[in-house]
């Protein structure tokens, strides 16, 4: 008989992102208020952001009654991997086309939260893929 590796799985990739989540929340918080520049603080914010979203995430996870099995959570992981190689795009794409939004943000700003969500998606994806690749047998 096989045991199903999902929960350990599950559990650690929860943990892993729980601390992720509590650095970006209290360092991004930290730069947020006391970041030297504009860009800084929009780095800062951004990261604050997404830690507090990865918090939730991982108590949610954390809570869950029944644990995925191998093959839903591997699938979940995978699509994870491709959506964050989207957040990494999306963010290059934010930082070197620095969109004004119609007046709303400067182009400093506009870089650090394009940084942000690039260093966000890039950590995702190695949390994402470690775990994806676990549960492949890779």
């Amino acid at each position: 008989m096989t045991i199903d590796p999902a929960p350990a799985v599950s559990r650690r990739l929860a943990r892993r992102l729980a601390v992720w989540g509590g650095a970006s929340t209290v360092l991004g918080g930290a730069l947020a208020v006391a970041g030297s520049t504009p860009r800084a603080r929009a780095f800062g914010q951004q990261n604050a952001a997404w830690g507090a979203i990865d918090l939730a995430i991982a108590a949610v996870a954390s809570r869950q009654s029944t644990p995925p099995t191998t093959p839903k959570l591997r699938r979940l992981l995978w699509v994870n991997t491709g959506l964050d190689v989207g957040y990494v795009a999306g963010g290059a794409w934010f930082a070197a086309t620095t969109p004004d939004l119609r007046g709303r943000i400067t182009p400093e700003r506009a870089r650090g939260h394009g940084a942000a969500v690039i260093v966000q998606g890039a950590a995702l994806f190695v949390l994402d893929l470690t775990h994806a690749r676990v549960l492949s047998g890779r």
